[in-house]
Parts: C-alpha cells; structure tokens; sequence
C-alpha cells in the first residue's frame, strides 16, 4: 500500500512563464524607533524615473554612451529614490549585454541585489545577472554559489530556469557531464503557485508539469506517472513524469504544444486561443484516508503580441516605409486563432508629423498658464513631457491569419538545453544522449499532417502610403510626408499579465529606396574609434581560439591566438599615444592571449605592466590572481604564494578566497614534492589550514566546496574517519556543484568502509557509479561495489 499523504500539490508551469505566490503588493517595512526611512519623495522619484525614460530613448537612439551618463546621473542626483536600483539594473545590463564588460557590469547587480531593494522581482534578476558575469569570467565556483542562491532565494521567479541552465553549462564548460544533465533537465520545472491560482499557456511553448506527493516517496528510478490533459477544443494526451531522484516525493513531466486542430493521443498538444488545459492527476491515497481523489488544475491558453512592419514578403522587419509604396503590418498572437479558418483581428495604423518649433512653445506656454491640477506630491509638467509629434492620419486595419506563415507559435518550443526537449528523469545521461521516445515519432510531431486548418497565429495586412500633406477622410489610404512617423498599435487583451498590453511598432516615412546597400569600403577615421574596434576585434579572435582549445583543436586555435596578437600589435603604438583606458584595455587584451597561448613569461610581464601603470585598475586583481596562476604553473610556488598573500589582502577584491585558495595548493604541491616524509607532513598540515581559512574566513567565495573537500581528505589521510564522514556529508549536503565530487564519493566510501559501516560504503559506491559514470574512478568504485555485494552487504 502506498504512503499516507502528507502534502499534495499538482503544479503545472509553461516554459517562458511562471505563477508567482504574493497575494499583493509588498509593504515597505516601519523604520525602527529612532531611525529615519531612507527614501525619496514622490517628486524624486518621478524625476528619476523620467531620466531612466530619457536613458531608455538614447539607447533606442544608438546613442549607448549618453545613456550612461543619464542613467548614472540618476544614482548621483536621487540617491535616496527608489527608482537607483533600476538605474543600476539599466547600466549592468548596458555593461552585461551591449559592451561584454563584465567587471564594469558586476558592482551595478551587486547594488541592485541588495537587500534594501524591496523590490523582489528586481533582486532576482540583478541576483542571476550577478551569477552570469561570474560564468562569463570563468569563476564557476561563484557563478555556481550565486545561482543556487537564486533558486533558494527566489523559488518563485522567473529566474529559476535560467539559473538552472547556467549551473548546467558551468558544469558542462567544467566536464562534469552528469551534473550538467541533471541541472539542464530542471529548465522549465520551478515552483508554481497554489492549486487554486489561475495558469497561463503560451501558446507553442513547452508544457511542464510538477507533481509532489508523499505517495511517490515509494516509486523506484523507472517507474512513471501518467497524467491527463484536456482542452476545450477536444485535445486528450497521457503526460508521463518521470521521478526525480530515490525516495522523494516529487515528478515531472512535460509534452510540447502548438497552435493546431485537436488530434488526440498524438504526442503533442493541440491548442486555439481561447482554450483551457485541465490536467488531472489521481491521487490514490489522501491524508484524510480517502482513495482515487482526482486533482485537476486548470491552464489559460494566452498568447504574447508583437507587432512590426515588414518587407514586402513579411519576412524581415523594416526601421522605415517608402512614400507610393505599400505598408506591410504583421502581428503575432497565439491567442487570437480561434478557428479552423482564417482569423481576423484589428489595429490601428497612424501618421504622425512632428510639430513645428512654435507649436511646442505655444503648448509650452499654455501648460505654464494653467494652475497645478497634479495630484499632491506630482511633478510639474515639463518641456520633456511634451508630445513632439501631432497625429496628421488614421485607419483601422483589417489582419487576415496568412496561410503557410511561419509562427513560433505553430511549432514546438525547445528547451535551452538542446533542440531536443530534455526528460527530467534524474541522474540517466542517456536522457539527453537518446531521450525517451514519445507517443509518436519526432517527425510525425514536427512535421503535422494538412488537414485544411489554418492556425499559425500570425495576422498580415498591407495599406498604401502616399506622399500629401493633408489626409483624405474615409479613403483607406496613408496621406504623410518625409520623416513622419507610421505607427501600428494592437491591444493584447490576453497574456501573461491581467491587463490589456498596448502593442507600438514606429517606423519613419522615407523618399526614394530601401533596397539592400553594400558596403565597398569602410574606412573609420577617429583614431579612439579604431583602437577600439580593433581590440574588441582581438577579443572575439581570442575567445574564437578558446572554444577551439577547449575541444582539442590546438592548430586553430593557435591560429586565432596570432591574429589576435598580430590585431594588438597594429594598435599597441597608437593605444600608448592615446593612453588611458585604451592603453589599459590593450594591456588586458595581451595578457589573455598571452595566458592563452600558455607564454606565461610574456603574460607576466603584462600583467606587471598593468599593475605599474594602471595601480588602480578594476583589473589589478584578475591580473594579480593570474599573475599568480603563472607563477604556481611554472613552478615557481614562494612567488605565487607571494603574490596571492598581496591579492587576499586587498580588503575590496571579490577574488580574496579565490588567492586563499591558491597559496593552499601551493602547500599542497610543496606536500606532494617534498623530498621526505617530514616534510611531506609540515606541507601537508600547512596546507589545509590555508584550505581551512577558505572555509572560515571567505564564505562568500565560489572556492569553499571545493576547500571543504581538500580538509576532509586531510582527515582521511590522518586516518581520522569520524570527522572526515562529517566533512564529507558537509560538502554533499550544502556544496553540491563543489569539483571532484566523484573523489568525495569514493574517498567517503573508503572512509565507511574503514569505520566498518560496508552496507552504507556501497550506497556511495553506487552513488558515484550512477551520477558519475565518466569518472576515471568509476571502474574501481563498481569493482568494490561488486565486492561488497557478494559478501553480502
């Protein structure tokens, strides 16, 4: 008989969407008795944000460097408003996507991830973003730490999935394959709401379901739960979840959807706009001692608008429409394919001129002469708030569903982790080598039969623009002139927020063609400019030779590496003219691909450079922590212990436990060299109380597992077993993405069975054999694990 149930949640998550658990707005905390709340008015904040708003419209403008300045000038001048925390988010995006500097990105998530931020949805992302720099410069260990932060501190966000995957290609980057499947297949199963808490769809995504039962606790590795899901329109399909580990309570299941005409039992969802998903799962023993209690949750099919202005064959959007020539609008939304047939929905399309400098002075002008309507606590109304432009043109625009329209809707969704959705059936690398097959075959889902529906989801229309300055009412024709506005606006009644979501497209109003240019020569004449593409040429060229490198294709990579190097030598005479900023960022460009191509001579040398000219550099601690690694891979140990004491002194380095680390292996060389037992002993004590003051004085760093598990194989040695089990179980329970589990396994078998406990000795046998099946030391781990068997244990 299956186990009493002591807790029953049927969860059911779309990818790309999740249900979140507040129940309302956040309430800023009282200040305590005789402190003061630190914050903003009202006016700040509004100022603030319309700053943030002006930052926004230069980024849209490609004018990245102004928008900097804006944002930041937000941090300096409302420091006390709400909104710096979405100005720091701004620049480290800015500093994380646009320029891939990753150390400039950092302080700004950090700032934003602080705990005074209320804003918990800000804190997530700014959390994960923070994770991402780490992962970006290779400090895995950290990116590692941060990211199980954002699952446990944010198991509700939308953050979650993300985290997951990034965890999973850390491990991957780092070869630890089985770790990085069991992350990866987690992408898309976060914490969902409560039963009674409305789910949305997103039509053509990947449907994902969490079950969490006490009964399961009892299900073996191979044993599956089928699930019922039902839509409106008549769709049925069996979801099968999988468990995800020995003796827990908890399923998962997936099955991918599309906009479709129902054929049931077929492997794939079929959904229309308007549907709603029932899935239903029989809990067959309850708390309360009932049996066979169906629990259902119900999902809204929504679908997320965009809106754009195309070629003439729909196919690429366009920044600007030619006058005489036709307007092609397209929109997307899922949920407005209601039918077998064509659809229809409706938007609007406008012309918009912009007004003459006396007109915005006249409205200027008649602002200031009216007296303050604003509410108490609202800003004036100001020049900036002025609408620039006037509407000159309008029409409402029939959109016709287009037949053979290629939608992401009307196809299966992958998973990040590969094209291939992954089965979350935990600890099987066969489930991303050869996944489970599904009720039908790949192609059959990728590939339906016509059945003289139409459901793509994506709505077409074309209305002529001609050149005239004053419209003809009623006429269906677009009257505009050189350097209007055409905008598209559609109301998405329907996704995943509760409100309607106004949809703009703008496009500018041109003379003459459009067509494709070709560039036959380009020529950059700002000498700064040129430094700068160049070394952001060399950087591409350097991290090209990395991924070379890292599947063993050294030849090219070699050859990346010289044309990197040769890019930085063009530019090195004019970067040390120019100096600054450029002559730093050519010193850091060298030193990787020096440290790259393994002349750590030469990338010494340019990290002392760097260090001399530039003391206050943000990169003087990479440089340093590098300078070291040079130092401990050459041999050289009393000067890399040297330079990693100076690293682990600098009270505001991030990379303070990454150099505790480093003098500790140090140590631990000079043990495994030593020349004679004693010696050998001396090394070894030392070297774990370096590794001990890892673990006490840097808690923080991306290095503790891995610290905690150089201890506990000191204890082994010094054949103290009791305290090595304990050290052991530390680095499994709270450091799971620590390096060499696979060692901790087999080491901790040993230890259990030196204590005698030779039943619980196979249990981590086994448990390395099956989470790590690539280790080197799996072979000898089955051997005793086989051993220990036929005794009998």
């Amino acid at each position: 008989m299956l186990l009493r149930s002591f807790c029953r949640t049927l969860s059911v998550l779309a990818a790309a969407c999740l249900l979140t658990l507040s129940a309302g707005a956040q309430q800023p905390e009282a200040p305590k008795e005789g402190e003061t709340a630190v914050r903003g008015s009202i006016v700040e904040d509004r100022l603030a944000k319309k700053l943030i708003e002006a930052g926004d419209a230069r980024v849209d403008a490609d004018e990245g460097s102004k928008a900097v300045e804006i944002w930041k000038s937000v941090i300096e001048r409302y420091p006390r408003s709400k909104h710096r925390f979405e100005a720091h988010l701004r620049l480290g995006n800015y500093f994380l996507d646009k320029e891939r500097a990753y150390e400039r990105a950092r302080p700004h998530f950090e700032a934003t991830a602080a705990e005074d931020n209320r804003d918990e949805e800000q804190r997530a992302e700014a959390t994960l973003k923070l994770g991402i720099c780490y992962y970006h410069n290779r400090n895995y260990g950290k990116s590692f730490q941060i990211m199980r932060d954002v699952i446990e501190k944010f198991p509700v966000s939308s953050q979650v999935n993300e985290a997951y995957y990034y965890i999973g290609l850390g491990h991957f980057q780092l070869g630890h394959y089985s770790r990085a499947i069991q992350a990866l297949e987690k992408v898309g199963t976060t914490l969902s709401g409560e039963a009674n808490q409305s789910s949305k769809l997103e039509a053509g995504k990947r449907f994902f379901l969490k079950i969490e039962d006490a009964d399961l606790a009892v299900l073996e590795a191979n044993q599956t739960i089928k699930v019922l899901a039902k839509t409106t329109s008549g769709d049925e399909e069996q979801i099968e979840c999988f468990p995800v580990g020995r003796n827990v309570r908890l399923v998962l299941g997936s099955l991918p959807s599309r906009l479709g005409k129902p054929t049931k039992n077929n492997g794939m969802l079929d959904v229309r706009g308007g549907d709603k998903v029932s899935v239903v799962y029989t809990d067959e023993h309850t708390a309360d001692k009932k049996l066979k209690v169906p629990v259902i949750r119900e999902v809204t099919i929504v679908g997320t608008a965009n809106v754009s202005l195309t070629d003439g064959a729909f196919a690429e959007t366009v920044n600007g429409v030619v006058l005489g020539k036709t307007v092609n609008v397209r929109i997307s939304d899922g949920d407005r394919d209601v039918s077998d047939g064509p659809d229809q929905i409706k938007a609007v399309v406008e012309v918009w001129r912009q007004k003459s400098e006396p007109e915005i002075e006249a409205e200027i002008a008649a602002l200031k002469g009216k007296p303050a309507a604003a509410a108490a606590g609202d800003a004036p109304k100001n020049e900036q708030e002025i609408e620039r432009f006037k509407l000159v043109d309008k029409l409402e625009l029939t959109l016709t569903e287009a037949k053979g329209a290629v939608s992401a809707a009307s196809r299966t969704s992958p998973t990040k982790s590969g094209d291939q959705p992954v089965n979350p059936k935990a600890g099987s690398a066969e489930s991303l080598v050869d996944p489970a097959p599904t009720a039908t075959p790949a192609a059959a889902a990728d590939e339906p039969v016509d059945d003289g529906s139409l459901h793509t989801g994506i709505f077409q229309a074309t209305v002529s623009l001609v050149k005239a300055e004053e419209p003809i009412a009623g006429d269906q024709i677009l009257q505009a002139l050189p350097a209007d506005q055409v905008r598209v606006t559609y109301v998405d009644q329907l996704h995943f927020k509760d409100e309607p979501r106004i949809v703009i497209s703008k496009v500018a109003c041109l003379e003459g063609n459009i067509g494709g240019v070709r560039v036959t020569k380009a020529e950059i004449t700002d000498q700064q400019l040129r430094v700068q593409t160049q070394l952001k040429t060399a950087d591409a060229l350097t991290q090209i030779g990395n991924r070379y490198k890292e599947f063993g294709l050294k030849e090219k990579a070699f050859e990346k590496y010289d044309q990197a190097l040769a890019v930085c030598d063009d530019v090195a005479d004019e970067a040390r003219k120019l100096g600054g900023t450029l002559l730093e960022s050519t010193y850091v460009q060298l030193w990787n691909i020096y440290f790259a191509m393994d002349k750590l001579d030469l990338a010494a040398a340019m990290c002392s450079r760097l260090q001399n000219e530039f003391p206050s550099s943000g990169f003087v601690d990479d440089a340093m922590l590098q300078l070291g690694d040079v130092a401990k891979k050459s041999g050289d140990l009393q000067r890399a212990i040297s330079i990693y004491s100076r690293l682990a002194d600098m009270k505001t380095s991030q990379l303070r436990g990454e150099a505790q680390f480093g003098i500790a292996e140090c140590y631990e060389t000079m043990a495994n060299k030593a020349p004679n037992p004693a010696s050998a002993s001396q090394m070894q004590d030392r070297a774990f109380q370096e590794f001990k003051k890892v673990y006490d004085q840097f808690p923080e760093s991306g290095r503790v597992g891995e610290a905690v598990a150089k201890m506990a194989n000191y204890y082994y040695t010094q054949k103290d077993y009791a305290r090595a089990v304990d050290t052991f179980e530390t680095v499994l329970n709270n450091h799971p993405d620590a390096k060499f589990l696979d060692v901790i396994l087999f080491n901790y078998g040993r230890c259990l069975y030196r204590m005698e406990r030779k039943a619980d000795a196979r249990r981590r046998f086994d448990q390395l054999i099956g989470e790590f099946p690539e280790s080197p030391l799996a072979a000898d781990a089955k051997k005793i694990s086989e051993a220990l068997a036929k005794a009998g244990f």
